[in-house]
């Protein structure tokens, strides 16, 4: 059956069957009550009563994101937890999530916390697990609470414990299954047909050139014509023709648990299918998790755990993180609104044409560029636990990971690199394996002496991590070979003579980390708790006398609630002040950076007779035997309350992080003949303060309303770049890199990271602004009026209606020195706030995220409003209030005052000829408010399930993306395509956001 037919019958199906059911069991409205249970949080290698917590802990547990349907657990999460930051980088099928816990500490290494799945250390562990297996999630914010973790627990920790079964539980089944499509959710506007030949008609005569004028009018017919053959024609939205099908999404869960009197188990399958918005781009996953408890006594248990996930990307998407050779939007946007024309077809792939506007047919593109991102990952975890007495426990756990990762990449003939290459295909290959050995002893003693309770943990750990790859480059392919024929068999390839194909790359990353930790706590008279804990590391990736870190911590708590003037009250139920310090180090930079290694390629190779040799080269990093540990110095304050007998609860923190010793990718001087060095150079400070509250407004039989809401702010500050950063330890630029030598980030002390480097724009150049001789119809700048010519124009002279910059140091010159502070992406404040109501047997979640006075980096607008070095390229719609210099009849106007009434209701500027450069124009307001989720659900009685031999059985409704509140011109707000700490918020050829609406059923046997 056709998909888009199943999906509206299946859309139509539970939108019917929800108000059938819900007649069917009106009379069953009884709701069980609640029961008050001690929650407990995972925090350091052991589980600790909430109540006793001293740390700085966010925590999502499976109830809150249960009836959340959705394939990547990090969006379950978005907008949920104080102080963390998750926000999808674009979105493709399989996007990168980023998730930042307390604004990002490092400014060249990843700010990427440290994530631990069922005790074992996993990177980017969310992508691989399904939200419907998690249990609970776990977010160590402060030091005092990730100092235990020492090595990369600087940038905080994730600790996720999966979903088991129960003991002395019956064998349940459960299906939740869901089918639903997505649709682009907005586009950029661009000029229509008769918009588009106009601008083009300007360009073309504008500087009154014969052959240009000859051109346009073989290309576009006369001036004359253009109304004719334009006015009407049919406008193709690329766009629309290239990310506007409806995408289907097929996704099934299976969980199987159950239990005997000493063991349990729990099985649980994940499959989707899903299409990508964008024509060739798709999503594959296939994910299994067995999960096996035993009690081989009553002193000694064990827990066995093995995990698979098959995943694939399928399409070349919109972009790397390159620069703007790897834009694939840009064809979508700026090729010619229409097919064809009258004076020529161009419908199938013009190699000249290509040449000319550096631009391809989107839809012959896509079919030209073939790429599959696939990644395996397999997660093998053993924990043995044994009782030596009520007071000790000794606890063991094993773990082995291991990630093997491809790349198949096409580029056919009509790609710019295979154009580059012969006009022949180009294959890109790449594989690599990472494995990693796992083993944490820990014995613990707790006791409690009277009003004494202590609680002892001592522990040994040991990482062990091992990872290859291979890249190859294959170029001079047979033209008619197909993508899968190309990767089967790249021994096709034939060199022209006196060519050589790029040797292949291989990199090897060993990386050793042993580890000793303690902590201690005291608990006196339930109300004062202390805490102090202190770890030790040594990593393989630092040089000899430099491989070791410690790690201290301490916390306290002090329970207000539990003192004699509160213990009565009616109104407080929980008020607990905490307060934290500690010391948290990062690792995260390539193994034998202390050392020199040697690569090969053509690319350095040198002529010898009529071939080329590879050649050998260090590299442009220069190695540093002294580089060392960074480390962060967190400071915490809390309070933590609950009013009503819980019905109103919440927590406050303000806290300051200090990281010193960074390690930097530091520019060097290239007298070294290095450019980059890793240095530990420089130091940030993040402070800030974050709040969530919550609460049951109304709780009664027939209907529930709980809110939960949370809001942060954070103060990113560079305090220091070291004295070797750069030519000057006060500041450096650095290019975001969508544009080759565009240095648009400035990285400064006492300036937060991710600061916007560039001019002020100030509107256009007018008539006023010149001096006219009419005998020569030339214009000149009056005196005293600054020259954006050298910035804006190419170096050409400037003409009225061009691009005007402030001169903000006031020399009369436009240059480097007027460039300035554009703002950056760090936000005032952001977070999220979740509504769930339950009438009945109807259920229905509405969850929002927001973000307030971050800026974005709208790399598009400049591109797409730049004419640069080609024509016939479109250009956002606003262009079309651009400045005119051709009357209604194709007139080129020179007579200051009929220029001035041609131009009296025109705002928009010249689109500049020169480089593209950074300016205000493109800095935007980032804020946004996004109706992240909406999702109605019924559920049968019980009564009515048992009828049908079932426990559970619910059908829902959901919307995600539903709608965003913002200012934003982009696709979306959030964008960040440059994956750099350096350069966030730069929205470049991101591949759009989409809305996903759906429906599922729930059902348990």
């Amino acid at each position: 059956m056709d998909k888009k037919v199943q999906s509206v019958k299946w859309l139509y199906l539970t939108a019917f069957l929800l108000p059938v059911l819900a007649m069917a069991q009106e009379k069953e409205t009884k709701k069980d009550k609640e029961t008050n249970i001690d929650e407990v949080v995972l925090v350091g290698y052991t589980k600790v009563s909430k109540k006793d917590v001293t740390n700085a802990v966010s925590s999502v547990k499976a109830e809150a994101i249960k009836d959340m349907p959705s394939n990547n657990a990090a969006e379950a999460i978005q907008g949920r937890l104080a102080g963390v930051q998750v926000s999808l980088s674009e979105g493709s099928p399989g996007a990168d999530v980023d998730i930042v816990i307390r604004g990002g500490n490092s400014i060249t290494g990843s700010n990427a916390p440290l994530y631990i799945v069922d005790g074992v250390q996993m990177d980017n562990a969310l992508t691989i697990l399904s939200p419907k297996e998690i249990e609970s999630i776990e977010v160590l914010k402060d030091a005092s609470s990730t100092s235990i973790y020492g090595a990369r627990g600087a940038n905080g920790v994730v600790l996720i414990t999966t979903k088991g079964g129960r003991k002395r539980a019956k064998t349940s089944i459960n299906y939740n299954g869901f089918l639903g499509v997505r649709s682009i959710q907005n586009t950029i506007n661009v000029l229509d047909p008769y918009q588009y030949v106009l601008y083009q008609y300007e360009i073309y005569n504008k500087g009154g050139v014969q052959t240009d004028i000859d051109a346009f009018n073989t290309r576009y017919g006369s001036f004359q014509d253009i109304g004719k053959n334009y006015g009407n024609i049919k406008k193709i939205d690329w766009q629309d023709e290239v990310f506007g099908r409806e995408a289907f999404n097929f996704t099934h869960n299976i969980a199987v648990t159950g239990g005997s009197e000493n063991s349990s188990f729990s099985l649980s399958l994940n499959n989707v299918q899903e299409d990508g918005i964008m024509i060739g781009s798709g999503f594959k996953r296939n994910m299994a998790n067995f999960k096996y408890d035993y009690d081989l006594s009553k002193k000694l248990s064990m827990t066995l755990n093995a995990r698979y996930s098959r995943q694939t990307i399928y399409g070349a998407g919109t972009s790397a993180t390159g620069s703007q050779s790897t834009n694939r939007l840009r064809n979508a946007v700026r090729y010619q609104p229409f097919e064809g024309g009258p004076a020529q077809n161009i419908d199938e792939f013009d190699p000249l044409f290509a040449n000319e506007t550096n631009l391809v047919n989107p839809l012959i593109l896509a079919d030209n560029e073939v790429k599959e991102n696939g990644r395996n990952d397999l997660l093998l975890n053993g924990v043995i636990e044994y009782k030596i007495n009520k007071n000790f426990t000794f606890r063991s756990v094993i773990g082995y990971v291991q990630r093997d990762e491809f790349v198949n990449q096409f580029s056919g003939v009509v790609t710019s690199l295979a154009r580059q290459n012969n006009d022949q295909p180009v294959v890109f290959l790449s594989k690599a394996q990472s494995r990693r050995i796992t083993n944490t002893n820990t014995l613990n003693f707790r006791k409690t002496y009277g009003s004494h309770k202590v609680d002892f943990l001592l522990g040994q750990e040991t990482v062990k991590t091992d990872a290859e790859s291979l890249t190859m480059n294959i170029k001079w392919l047979p033209k008619s070979i197909s993508p899968q024929e190309a990767f089967a068999n790249i021994q096709s390839a034939s060199p022209p003579s006196g060519l050589v194909q790029d040797n292949p790359r291989t990199e090897l990353l060993p990386d050793r980390i042993v580890s000793f930790f303690g902590r201690a706590n005291y608990i006196f008279k339930n109300k004062y708790i202390v805490t102090a804990s202190m770890r030790a590391d040594g990593s393989s990736v630092f040089g000899p006398g430099n491989r070791w870190g410690y790690f201290p911590a301490a916390s306290v708590a002090w329970k207000i609630n539990e003192e004699n003037f509160l213990k009565e009250s009616r109104v407080i139920s929980e008020l607990k002040l905490r307060a934290g310090y500690g010391l948290s180090g990062n690792n995260r930079i390539k193994a034998f950076l202390y050392d020199t290694f040697f690569t090969t390629s053509s690319d350095y190779g040198y002529a010898f007779g009529t071939n080329v040799t590879p050649g050998a080269t260090t590299g442009n990093i220069m190695a540093n035997k002294n580089v060392k540990w960074e480390s962060a110095t967190s400071k915490n304050a809390g309070l933590d309350f609950g009013l009503f007998k819980g019905r109103v609860y919440g927590s406050v923190d303000v806290y300051q992080t200090d990281t010193k010793d960074l390690l930097l990718l530091a520019k060097i001087p290239q007298t070294t003949g290095y450019e980059y060095q890793y240095q530990n150079s420089g130091s940030t400070t993040n402070k800030g303060i974050e709040v969530s509250v919550g609460s049951t407004i109304i709780s009664n039989d027939n209907f529930t309303w709980k809110i939960d809401a949370n809001i942060s702010s954070n103060r990113n500050t560079i305090k220091s770049l070291g004295s070797s950063a750069s030519a000057s330890s006060n500041y450096y630029l650095f290019p975001s890199g969508w544009q080759n030598n565009l240095n648009d980030f400035l990285v400064q002390v006492g300036k937060p990271v991710g600061t916007y480097w560039g001019y002020v724009t100030a509107g256009r150049y007018e008539i006023n602004d010149f001096d006219y001789n009419p005998t020569t119809q030339a214009y000149t700048l009056k005196a005293g009026i600054a020259s954006s010519a050298a910035a804006a124009n190419g170096a050409r002279p400037v003409q009225p209606g061009d691009l005007k910059l402030e001169d903000l140091n006031g020399d009369g010159v436009i240059d480097n020195n007027d460039m300035t502070d554009l703002g950056s992406a760090q936000p005032k404040f952001y977070g999220g706030f979740n509504q769930t109501f339950r009438y009945k047997n109807w259920d229905m979640s509405v969850m929002f995220n927001f973000s307030v006075g971050n800026k974005v980096y709208n790399a598009n607008k400049i591109e797409y409003s730049t004419q640069y070095l080609y024509r016939d390229n479109n250009m956002l719609a606003e262009v079309a209030d651009r400045w005119r210099w051709f009357d209604d009849n194709g007139v080129k106007v020179n007579d200051p005052t009929a220029l001035a009434a041609l131009n009296a209701n025109t705002t928009m500027w010249t689109p500049p000829a020169g480089a593209y450069f950074l300016h205000s124009y493109a800095i935007e307001d980032g804020s946004f408010l996004r109706l992240n989720n909406l999702t109605i659900g019924y559920s049968l009685g019980k009564d009515f399930t048992k009828q049908l031999g079932l426990s559970n059985f619910r059908l829902y409704f959901t919307m995600n993306n539903v709608f965003t509140i913002t200012g934003y011109s982009g696709y979306d707000p959030e964008a960040n395509t440059r994956r750099n700490p350096l350069t966030p918020g730069v929205d470049y050829a991101a591949y759009p956001r989409s809305r996903f609406i759906l429906s599922g059923v729930d059902i348990t046997f």
